[in-house]
């Protein structure tokens, strides 16, 4: 099956916050001047982890539409690591983890009208781990047409009760998150590829592929 994912919404939280971030660079809590810069990196340093990784760390909701028909970009969208593959019309790969949860599930036709999977014909299935599924129940088969999952994914799960935060995402992440910014915000090219390299290499145990096509 071909797919597209995107994300539909980010995170409200950063694993890191501003105060850890600046105390890991040696920055005074008073001095504020580089404080809007320091920001700017903690998203993109949690954002690189994602992708390094193909896991969440806060909840953030992505659409899968996967299908026959479904238009791919392949340069954009390249496969990289080993991974499971669908049996095709009986189950969907997430290719996003951990999922939390599925917000909605329907099929598309060829004039773009969508209508609801019932809810009974799919559970979620290995949501914590690195390939979560959704899988055909009763029956139900979706190996023709083209379907749309809408999906929380993340560590944290911040619709819960009570509200997760960022002490149930894992200790390596937010290290890793932390060399990146230091590597980005000092620039210094003797050290710069060392940090990244530890980045890398803390997370590296967790990278999977939830791209395949």
């Amino acid at each position: 099956m071909r797919y597209v994912l995107e994300r539909v919404s980010g995170p409200d939280t950063e694993p890191v916050t501003l105060a850890e971030a600046k105390r890991h660079l040696r920055e005074f809590d008073g001095v504020t001047d580089n404080d809007a810069d320091i920001t700017a990196l903690i998203q993109g340093a949690r954002e690189w982890v994602e992708e390094f990784t193909g896991r969440a760390l806060f909840e953030q909701q992505w659409r899968l539409t996967i299908g026959d028909q479904v238009l791919v970009d392949t340069v954009s969208q390249p496969a990289r690591y080993c991974a499971p593959r669908e049996t095709l019309g009986t189950e969907i790969y997430l290719r996003k983890s951990p999922a939390l949860a599925i917000v909605s599930f329907v099929s598309v036709d060829a004039a773009g009208v969508e209508t609801a999977v019932d809810a009974d014909s799919y559970a979620l299935r290995e949501a914590s781990s690195r390939w979560p599924r959704v899988v055909a129940l009763n029956g139900a088969n979706w190996s023709t047409g083209v379907y749309k999952i809408v999906f929380r994914a993340g560590y944290a799960d911040t619709v819960s009760s009570p509200a997760q935060d960022a002490s149930v995402i894992p200790e390596r992440y937010k290290q890793a998150m932390k060399l990146w910014i230091e590597a980005m915000y000092d620039r210094d090219e003797r050290m710069m590829e060392t940090l990244l390299k530890t980045a890398e290499g803390l997370i590296r145990g967790e990278r999977v592929e939830l791209g395949f096509a």
